[in-house]
């Protein structure tokens, strides 16, 4: 009997794979390049594939005839051309009858930090996605469009909202704040008109992102217009919840995953959104993450295995 399962986590600069047994017993753990084909090339993606299922097999000393399932989870990982795309590399890999799951990095992470099929998840790092999972496999999603368009409450959103309102209460247009000194000065900037400049055309969304830290600092200093910033963005990440509990009826756990760096590392917008979300929703229960999304995408593998030969 096959009694061996693999679940990887992809990511845009390193990936992870990990082998387990039905009692979910962690028999290998590697690492190995990007599984993102955003990040590198489509070549590079399958080499890398390969090298974290070689490892894998020969840490765990077993043969491939052995794995009875696999999941990998990774960004974007649900459009038609990426599993196409996806799906022929673990033919070549694995053989075209061999079960994989393909999902999202937010799916892995929802499954793992629940421990379990059903409930939601709130994602806040650098971008910001909400989303729901019913015990069928179904997922219901909120935000995730973008620093452009969206990840609103997320540390890219906390960096540009500091930005753009620090110029608006030099123009006496916002609540008063002391944060444009440690803004330019983080930023290399020598006054507050090069910040214009900074954003649209010298910063990536990681260099905005990066600001967050600066704002929550100047939060527990008592800095008003911080302290307005980071209670808007626990607003909008209430907001992504409440969308998805309204359009999901039919989900009865309200177990809530809180992830992401913003909600590790920030305790007023999550200490604001917690007070928030259970007000309006009292049987709401948010947590931490009781499993990783590597460990998430294996319990993905074993699940949806098991039951498609239960």
């Amino acid at each position: 009997m096959k009694n061996y399962f693999f679940g990887i986590d992809g990511g845009g600069t390193r990936s992870r794979i990990a082998i387990i047994n039905r009692a979910e017993e962690t028999l290998a753990f590697c690492q190995a390049g990007s599984t993102n084909i955003y990040s590198v090339s489509e070549a590079v993606v399958f080499e890398n594939l390969a090298t974290l299922l070689n490892s894998a097999l020969q840490q765990a000393g077993i043969a491939r005839d052995a794995l009875a399932g696999g999941c990998i989870g990774s960004a974007g990982l649900s459009r038609q051309n990426e599993l196409r795309l996806f799906r022929g590399w673990f033919d070549i890999l694995l053989g075209a009858d061999f079960p994989v799951k393909f999902c999202t990095d937010g799916e892995i992470l929802l499954y793992g930090g629940l421990d379990g099929p059903e409930g939601y998840c709130l994602i806040a790092g650098t971008g910001s996605l909400a989303l729901a999972r019913s015990r069928d496999g179904t997922l219901t999603r909120a935000g995730g469009f973008g620093y452009l368009l969206g990840d609103e409450g997320a540390a890219a959103w906390i960096g540009k909202s500091a930005i753009a309102r620090c110029l608006r209460s030099e123009e006496a247009r916002d609540l008063p704040t002391c944060m444009t000194a440690a803004l330019l000065s983080t930023c290399k900037l020598s006054n507050s008109s090069d910040l214009i400049r900074y954003v649209h055309h010298d910063a990536n969304k990681a260099d905005i992102a990066a600001l967050a830290p600066l704002v929550t600092a100047a939060a527990h200093n008592g800095d008003a217009l911080a302290l307005d910033i980071l209670r808007s963005g626990a607003a909008e990440l209430a907001l992504l919840v409440r969308s998805l509990i309204a359009r999901t009826p039919h989900i009865t756990n309200r177990t809530l995953v809180l992830a992401g760096g913003v909600m590790e590392h920030d305790e007023i917008v999550r200490e604001h959104l917690t007070t928030l979300l259970v007000t309006e929703y009292p049987n709401i229960a948010p947590i931490t993450p009781r499993r990783n999304a590597l460990e998430g995408a294996c319990l993905l593998a074993l699940s949806t295995t098991t039951q498609q030969h239960g």
